[in-house]
């Protein structure tokens, strides 16, 4: 996306003049210079690993220059409250990007070891588990096998965790025959464990394996205007039946998140969630807040689970997001639990109260919009003035029962909830084109009045 100005610059520009104190720096991949001051565009940082390894205080700023390309995992530092250290971009462009992957575009990244299998060369760049291989910027994505004998179809690729290499199945060289090529790596992209006070606006984070943001223990982090796609599918761990176990979501706040926002952001080709809080052992998330986000192609657009009687979860607000497709991106075809939702909750011990979802668009799931599992919900949940769209099947699965259409009034309004919600078709200006606008005549426009998600107007 081409834009005139990145919107971070203007922000975080203002808040340095207000502190007074805070300090603005540059990053600029062509032509900075790490051994230079960073202070203005002209004497730019140029690396990644300078960003992580510089000093930053409370209202410090790091600008990344639009247009441009990082590879590897942020790591942010902690600002205060009311002074964040915020990371976003600068200049003319599209949103710069931090990429979590390897790039295998030339000819010479790939040696034929037998009839239509080819392979990367062993080493450290592959240090870690390949979730995903990216062709095309996006056009298709290669099917992770757990063998090397399993390599059947044009695609498949087997990681070699000793060797650190992958194997690939192409007829010819992988890399003439497509333009582009991403090795996704299992590792955050932003890495922000135990780190508070931190905005992230106005970036592209893209071919990730683990999450895009991660991290546990957090507090005060803001993610705005940010794009996340194509994140997940590296090899969590693997069960004691020997089945393996895949991750990754878009931004997950892990065991322990208070006073978060993520709003304004888009987000698709999730392997797992969007959007999500959880976690397991006594903690606490609270005060997090999910709004104005627009969401398509992921296994789930929000998932929520604490799994501890000691943990407390309250005040978890959903609100006005557009939310289509749940189960249709490239995970749902290669995952062994397909599960295509737009709201999951699954088991929840924790104490749990305020958590509200309204003012939102929910279109069209291979499973069910809704699911509901392991507890009743009835005193912990508030929804309403939501529109839900399921062209076939199931609205919501509520434990073990399926909600359609023709129940959904009755069953709803009973139990308290959507009181004022419609099932209907949103009518987005145009779904191909992954344009989640709502037209004219829309019946969601009636819900949500003026107070309209990000991307549903004109």
């Amino acid at each position: 996306m081409q834009r005139l100005l990145c919107v971070a610059c203007l922000g975080v520009m203002g808040l340095a003049t207000a502190a007074g104190a805070a300090q603005t720096y540059y990053v600029d991949a062509v032509a900075g210079s790490d051994a230079a001051d960073g202070a203005t565009p002209g004497t730019a940082w140029q690396s990644l690993e300078k960003v992580n390894t510089a000093k930053l205080g409370p209202g410090d700023s790091v600008l990344f220059r639009c247009g441009q390309i990082w590879r590897g995992s942020l790591k942010p530092q902690s600002g205060a409250a009311g002074t964040p250290v915020t990371y976003g971009g600068y200049g003319e462009g599209a949103k710069p990007a931090l990429l979590g992957s390897v790039a295998a575009n030339s000819p010479a990244d790939w040696t034929c070891v037998g009839d239509d299998i080819w392979a990367t060369a062993g080493g450290g760049a592959l240090s870690v588990d390949v979730g995903n291989i990216i062709f095309d910027e996006g056009a298709d994505t290669g099917v992770k096998k757990w063998s090397p004998a399993d390599l059947k179809q044009a695609g498949d690729y087997f990681y070699d965790a000793q060797a650190r290499k992958v194997t690939l199945r192409s007829e010819g060289n992988p890399a003439e025959g497509h333009r582009s090529i991403e090795l996704a790596l299992k590792r955050h992209i932003i890495d922000q464990s135990n780190r508070s006070y931190v905005t992230y606006e106005g970036l592209a984070l893209r071919y990730g394996a683990a999450h895009g943001v991660g991290g546990s223990s957090v507090r005060g982090i803001v993610v705005r205007d940010c794009d996340l796609s194509f994140i997940g599918g590296g090899h969590q761990m693997t069960r004691s039946d020997g089945a393996p176990v895949r991750y990754g979501n878009g931004v997950e706040f892990w065991s322990g998140a208070r006073d978060c926002v993520v709003e304004d952001c888009r987000l698709w080709e999730i392997y797992d969630a969007a959007l999500t809080n959880q976690g397991d052992g006594t903690n606490v998330q609270e005060h997090i807040v999910y709004r104005r986000n627009v969401i398509w192609n992921c296994e789930y657009s929000f998932e929520y689970w604490n799994r501890n009687v000691t943990s407390r979860t309250s005040d978890i607000l959903f609100e006005h997001n557009t939310c289509v497709d749940a189960g249709f991106g490239w995970g749902h075809r290669q995952r062994p639990d397909r599960n295509g939702r737009h709201l999951m909750f699954y088991d929840n011990s924790a104490a749990t109260s305020g958590v509200v979802v309204r003012y939102n668009i929910f279109s069209h799931a291979t499973d069910s919009l809704l699911r509901l599992h392991g507890r009743d919900w009835t005193s912990s949940l508030t929804m309403d003035y939501n529109c839900w769209h399921q062209p076939a099947g199931a609205i919501w699965l509520w434990g073990q029962t399926a909600v359609g259409p023709a129940e959904f009034e009755q069953f709803s309004r009973q139990r308290g909830f959507d009181s004022h919600s419609i099932v209907a078709d949103p009518r987005f200006v145009d779904t191909k084109a992954r344009d989640y606008r709502l037209t004219a005549d829309s019946p969601a426009r009636k819900l949500l009045d003026d107070d309209l998600p990000a991307g549903a107007l004109p």
